[in-house]
């Protein structure tokens, strides 16, 4: 009998103070949320879905926004514990915050109710960074947030941290990442900011970074990070250790099953050698009033979703994973990686039941995952 794949739990908050000129995510002002309401539709929500537990215990619970940080400790209490008596005892509870809505005393309730694991959305240390991307806080509230986070007791902590913003010089992108190491955090999500259809800055972009400075920072960046003892086991992620690799995200890139509650939350399941997902409505009031059901995947579309996945983390990536995960035969998806390895992409292992990206491959994932849309 095979393995079941380990299970997670994703849980979305869709509001913010405001709404970030590059951000396209599903969030939304705050204004009058009934977040009472909302809370109630997560925990009934969750425990329509236990039966998919099978007998699994959560390995990871992630709760994410919008800005979950805004949600009173009231109703996270409610929610965590209803979810709770599922979680593995050493289950990763990640929840994000934004360095302009939390305090010392906030802070130590979560490690109270259980949370273990804190992302920190700095973005940058810079003020004219910040006030450029439209964030509620300046230079110094981010570094508090950063002290306070450390006074609060969270030794596994996560640093977001922006670069090629508007107007950034290099010495300004490295400037942000020192700053940022000076905390010590356990992780750091370091990424260049990407300009997204339907945002203001996608009507209006600003003047960024030419190519060429952007190079020159990343390529700087990851020196730094890899001097201090950072190991790059992701496109953008940095763990100080391995036990500090995000879990959560590590179940996606592994293609594990995984829950969704929330607005605009997803799930995907293999359950009986079918894959199944769904995709709540992006709305908080139209979640509430009804959730969505699950659908069966395509065969044809597992090999792209499961690469989309997968070749996000560096280092070997068995076939016999695309078989487990997906229940489908390798010969789907080996033609394909033998053209990858005759690009200069990729390089199977002689019998051909293993890969690994080449140096220029990482840097053309997407160049690769195209020959799995054709």
């Amino acid at each position: 009998m095979d393995t079941p794949l380990p299970l997670s739990l994703y849980i979305h908050y869709p509001w913010c103070v405001r709404k970030c000129p590059y951000c396209d995510f599903n969030s939304r002002p705050k204004g009058q949320a009934d977040e009472e309401r909302y809370v109630r539709a997560l925990v009934e929500d969750y425990l329509q879905q236990r039966d998919y537990l099978n007998g699994r215990l959560l390995r990871s619970v992630y709760l994410g926004g919008g800005t979950p940080s805004l949600l009173p400790t009231g109703q996270l209490a409610t929610l965590l514990e209803a979810i709770m008596p599922d979680c593995a005892d050493d289950c990763e509870i990640s929840m994000e915050a934004n360095p302009g809505t939390v305090s010392l005393e906030q802070l130590r309730e979560y490690r109270r109710l259980g949370i273990n694991r804190l992302s920190l959305g700095v973005q940058s240390f810079s003020t004219q960074s910040l006030k450029a991307l439209g964030r509620i806080y300046d230079g110094e509230t981010a570094k508090l947030a950063c002290r306070q986070v450390r006074e609060a007791g969270f030794e596994n902590f996560n640093l977001d941290l922006m670069h090629g913003t508007p107007q950034q010089t290099v010495a300004q992108g490295l400037d942000d990442l020192r700053t940022a190491l000076g905390f010590a955090p356990a992780h750091l999500s370091w990424y260049e900011l990407t300009i997204e259809e339907g945002t203001p800055f996608y009507v209006r972009c600003p003047r960024l970074p030419s190519e060429q400075e952007l190079f020159e920072l990343e390529q700087e960046g990851r020196a730094c990070l890899l001097e201090a003892g950072f190991v790059h086991y992701e496109v953008s992620a940095y763990a100080r250790e391995d036990s500090f690799k995000c879990r959560h995200n590590l179940n996606y890139w592994y293609f594990g099953d995984y829950l969704g509650i929330g607005a605009g939350a997803h799930a995907k399941l293999f359950i009986d050698g079918r894959t199944l997902r769904r995709a709540n409505p992006e709305e908080p009031a139209a979640y509430v009033a009804a959730r969505s059901a699950f659908f069966k995947v395509k065969d044809e579309d597992l090999p792209f979703e499961f690469l989309l996945n997968r070749l996000r983390i560096f280092g070997r990536v068995s076939l016999a994973e695309f078989v487990h995960t997906t229940g489908l035969d390798e010969e789907l998806i080996r033609p394909k990686l033998r053209y990858a390895q005759e690009q200069g992409l990729a390089v199977l292992s002689a019998d051909e039941s293993a890969l690994e990206l080449t140096a220029l491959g990482k840097t053309m994932l997407n160049d690769i995952l195209m020959y799995f849309l054709e």
